[in-house]
Formats: C-alpha cells, sequence, structure tokens
C-alpha cells in the first residue's frame, strides 16, 4: 500500500483536488497518510480572486477573470471552492510557515518530522513548483497547467487562450533539483477554448484530477523504474519556458477588442445566403492511384436541407456496397442510423432509415463476424457501448449484448488481430471532452468480456485521440484514422500507425493527415472509411459551396 501526503495552502479547496484526495482515500493502492498545510501571511490567505492579482495595471484581468466564471460556470465546477477538510479525518498534519522559511527552506526539524512518516509519494496542491521536496521515497508530485509556471505569478492557461494557440499543455511532474521544471510523468493536450478563459480551464482540470491516480497505479504495480520509462516517453522539460505573468489592462483591452472584431465579423459572414455550414458526405472510386491522405476525385453525396450526413462506414455484401451514416435531423435534434446502396460508379442509391433509439445515434461501425453482421453504434448519450445483429440486412437490426456499461465513450471502433478482439474509444469522466484521450479494451470473444488496457488512456492528446473510422492495413502496416479536434471539433484526419499491441503495451507514431484546408471552403473532415472499390470521408462545407453544381470541390 503506497503512503501518500498532500501538500495544501488550506482546506478550502478546489472541487477538482477534492476529486484526487476522494479517489486516494477510495483506492485500494494507496491511503493518505499525512496533510502539510502551509501558513501564509494574511495578504497572502486572501483567496486569488479578492487579490486581484496585486495593482491596478492587471485590475481588469482580475474583473475579466470575475465575469468569466460567472457568466459560463458550469454545473461541475471544477473550480469551485469546497471544505476538504472531513476527508482527512485521522490523517496526521503538519503546519509549515511559508512566509518565513520559503517554499523549499523547511527546518530541520520540520524536515524531519515529515520524514518520520515515511511517504512514498508527496503531492503538492498549492500551484508552487515543488514548494517541499526530497522527503518522499518517489518525490514530491505537482500539477502544471499550461506551458507557463504557476508559481511565477502566470495565471493557468491563460495565455493559451490570449495567442489563441489550437493545444493547451497539462502535465504531472516530479520535482528534479537538476531539471528546471521537473520530470514530466503525464501530459495531456487538450482543445484551447477560444473565447473562455474558464470554459478552457474547467474541463481541463477535471482531466488533470485523473492523472495522479493513474500514475500512482502504475506505480503500485510496476515500480519507480516504469514511471521514468513513462517519463521518458513525456519528452523530459529541459529549460523554463518563457516567463509569462498576469497581462496588463492594456493586453486584455486588446484581446477583448480582437475577440469582438473576430465575432462581428463571424456575424456578417453568417448573414451571407448559403454561408450555413453543416457535414456532407464525399465518395469516390478506388483506382488504386489515390493515397488515403488525398483529396481528390471526392463527389459530394446529395444531402436534404433539414438533415446533414456524417461518419459515413462501407460494407460490402452479397456483392453490394452498403454506406451507413448518421444521418442528423435538425427538426428532431438527434441522429438516427441510415443507409443506401452504392452503384458500380459509386452513386449513392435513396438513403432509408435503418436504426433508430430514444437517444442520439452515430459513428455505425458496421462488420461481420462469424456469418453474422453486427454494428456497433455510438449511444454516449445511453453510457453504454452496444452491439446490434442485424436480421434483415440491411434495414433490420436487433439489440444483441452491451459490450461496455456506465461508460461515457465514443466512436467504439473494433478490430480482430490473431482471435483476439480490440476496441479502441474515445472515454472521458463526462466533465471533460471525449475527443481527448484514446482507452483501448480487449476481449477473446466479440460479446466479452471486455478487459481495460492497463495503460488507459494509451494516447491523451486531441490531436490524435479520438476515432475516425475502421482500422485497415496499408503496405503491410496497420493503420488507425483518428480525429485532429484541435482547432475545431472533428477538424482533421490523422493517420497513425500501430506498432505495438499487446496486453500489457501500445505504441502508435503518425504517418499522414489530411487537413480541410486541401477542399474549397472545407472547415473539417472527421471520418474516413474504405473498402477495395471505394473511399469515403465527411466534410463540413458552406451550403453555398455544397449546392452550386461543385459535386466534385477540388
Amino acid at each position: 500500500m503506497l503512503r501518500v501526503g498532500v501538500v495544501l495552502d488550506s482546506y478550502m479547496s478546489s472541487a477538482w483536488i477534492a476529486k484526487v484526495i476522494e479517489d486516494v482515500q477510495s483506492s485500494e493502492f494507496a491511503q493518505l497518510k499525512l496533510v502539510v498545510r502551509r501558513r501564509h501571511s494574511a495578504q497572502d490567505n486572501l483567496p486569488p480572486k479578492a487579490k486581484l492579482r496585486h495593482g491596478w495595471r492587471t485590475k481588469f484581468f482580475a474583473l475579466y477573470e470575475r465575469w468569466d466564471y460567472g457568466r459560463n460556470r458550469a454545473n461541475h465546477d471544477g473550480m469551485q471552492e469546497v471544505d476538504v477538510a472531513s476527508l482527512f479525518r485521522g490523517v496526521a498534519e503538519i503546519s509549515v510557515d511559508a512566509s518565513r522559511s520559503g517554499p523549499a527552506r523547511l527546518s530541520e526539524a520540520k524536515l524531519a518530522e515529515i520524514h518520520s512518516y515515511d511517504l512514498d509519494v508527496l503531492i503538492d496542491f498549492t500551484g508552487e513548483e515543488a514548494s517541499i521536496a526530497g522527503v518522499a521515497r518517489y518525490g514530491t508530485w505537482y500539477f502544471q497547467h499550461g506551458e507557463h509556471f504557476e508559481s511565477g505569478g502566470c495565471p493557468p492557461l491563460l495565455w493559451e487562450l490570449m495567442e489563441r494557440r489550437a493545444v493547451s499543455e497539462s502535465s504531472l511532474r516530479i520535482f528534479a533539483v537538476t531539471l528546471d521544471g521537473g520530470e514530466v510523468i503525464y501530459r495531456s493536450y487538450s482543445s484551447t477554448d477560444k473565447i473562455s478563459l474558464y470554459c478552457g480551464r474547467n474541463p481541463i482540470y477535471w482531466k488533470t484530477a485523473e492523472f495522479a491516480m493513474r500514475r500512482l497505479r502504475d506505480l503500485d504495480r510496476h515500480g519507480i523504474e516504469y514511471i521514468q520509462s513513462l517519463s521518458a516517453g513525456c519528452k523530459r522539460t529541459t529549460g523554463r519556458a518563457e516567463e509569462k505573468r498576469v497581462p496588463s489592462n492594456g493586453q486584455i483591452f486588446s484581446f477583448i477588442g480582437r475577440h469582438v472584431t473576430r465575432w462581428f465579423a463571424a456575424r456578417v459572414a453568417a448573414l451571407r445566403p448559403g454561408a450555413f455550414t453543416k457535414w456532407y458526405i464525399a465518395i469516390r472510386r478506388s483506382d488504386g492511384t489515390q493515397r488515403f491522405d488525398d483529396s481528390e476525385k471526392y463527389r459530394l453525396m446529395e444531402c436534404p436541407r433539414d438533415s446533414f450526413y456524417a461518419d459515413p462506414f462501407l460494407f460490402e455484401n452479397g456483392g453490394k456496397t452498403f454506406l451507413f451514416f448518421e444521418d442528423f435531423r435538425f427538426a428532431e435534434g438527434r441522429a438516427v442510423i441510415s443507409c443506401c446502396e452504392l452503384d458500380g460508379s459509386g452513386m449513392p442509391g435513396k438513403p432509408v432509415e435503418v436504426l433508430r433509439c430514444p437517444h442520439h445515434l452515430s459513428y455505425p461501425f458496421v462488420f461481420e463476424h462469424e456469418g453474422e453482421v453486427y454494428m456497433v453504434p455510438e449511444t454516449k448519450e445511453n453510457r453504454k457501448v452496444e452491439l446490434y445483429r442485424a436480421t434483415d440486412f440491411p434495414a433490420g437490426w436487433v439489440s444483441e449484448a452491451v459490450l461496455l456499461d456506465n461508460i461515457y465513450a465514443v466512436d467504439a471502433t473494433i478490430q480482430q488481430i490473431d482471435g483476439k478482439f480490440w476496441m479502441f474509444a474515445g472515454v472521458s469522466n463526462g466533465m471533460y471532452s471525449n475527443s481527448d484521450e484514446l482507452s483501448l479494451f480487449y476481449a477473446d470473444a466479440l460479446k466479452g468480456p471486455w478487459t481495460p488496457h492497463p495503460n488507459n488512456p494509451v494516447v491523451s492528446d486531441v490531436r490524435r485521440s479520438r476515432p475516425a473510422g475502421k482500422l485497415f492495413y496499408e503496405k503491410g502496416r496497420l493503420i488507425r484514422p483518428s480525429q485532429d479536434c484541435s482547432k475545431v471539433y472533428g477538424y482533421a484526419l490523422e493517420f497513425s500507425e500501430i506498432v505495438k499491441l499487446s496486453e500489457t503495451e501500445y505504441e502508435e507514431r503518425p504517418i499522414a493527415r489530411l487537413d480541410p484546408e486541401h477542399v474549397e471552403g472545407c472547415v473539417s473532415t472527421h471520418t474516413y472509411n474504405r473498402t477495395e472499390q471505394f473511399e469515403v470521408v465527411d466534410r463540413t462545407l458552406p451550403v453555398n459551396v455544397a449546392e452550386r453544381g461543385e459535386r466534385n470541390p477540388r
């Protein structure tokens, strides 16, 4: 059982921090043995929002931060202040004077007292860069939100928003005396919210809350050598990033001005006839010359004005090719699964609705196994991964089994290799994006039981986590299509070669991508599938581009 200590500034803490503490307390492999509370001066004890970030020169940032929090506060608010004192019943407490002794210069007596608890890990939640170090067997662990260190006065994740970066980094680190910035043992990338600082922070905080438990579990199972190997994979920080601090009033005015200008331009553009965008499906016949990562020779499939078509999947049956897809009905506010047959040239027939549920459906992953045709549509709203079997292909389906239950999973994609089944899915705890992390499951039989991979999530990067179609072989390589959701949802397609796949290992490396800019007017493209005869993708296009007769945009 791992012996864990935590460092806090106060028992009034953020909800995401409370979640970490609760998870440690309820785990089977770790237990809290010590809480170190840092005493501050009266000025330091003011809550961050009350400090106004020190002076009138940065007052407008404090006002913006307060307004943004009030306007966008979510039901699951990771920044909400909660009293965590009750979580430490029976846990020893040591107080240290942060103002006098400084963050890393405790007295010998205090250091000896902390050492006496024989801690394996000390988790520091104070936002300082390893305020107390050298007192736990496997180091002091701390979080960093964004590229810049909060201990330098930089508000977490602010400059990612100010500079409109596509992604925001969050990480878990072990303090290292010789390594400025610490040793990264977990790194994740999320899409940067381009409008609201709070909307960017909140889901990242909830995702961060899972980092410590994942690495504590790894430490318990595999030891510190395994953690150090993960650190190498996380690319060590070799130096401190450019120093960033609270933006000045002028910088905040400039930021707001740019945002208002972009908002106004977008509203004006939206008034143009046909400027409304929606998803379309594009089809091409394979002639053996196209690469899977090029965008040429596709032809758009017509789509009714009151719907959009997305998530195309191809399936061959009885010498015919069928196209299954998400059929989103604007009037209903959700989608059904529809299907049409492709003729020899790839022209689609009339779509027919084939599956409807009380909840939203998408991503109709259709495949054959032991003579039966199955479908695994996305049913995240139902918190299940469900298996359907065709009773009267292509229009008749019956629920066959629940593969995963009580889970927020999207775009489940199954691949059978040497008799074993592998399932890839975008999974979250419901409080951050399902596009951020890829989880892997395996089973000896299609209907399970399915076992989570011990390294889940096997990818934690919004630029290539979420599945985007069936896996396929290309020149002997197993390729996994995924979505790059960094700029907008479903922005681009990323293709990765799977180089390690076992019950204990997973590794993939990006080898190609398909960006939307290669097609006139295209905003995003997020699904790719193929057979020997055809390839399909989906694209977000302005209606005026899609309907002006250019059924084959360049």
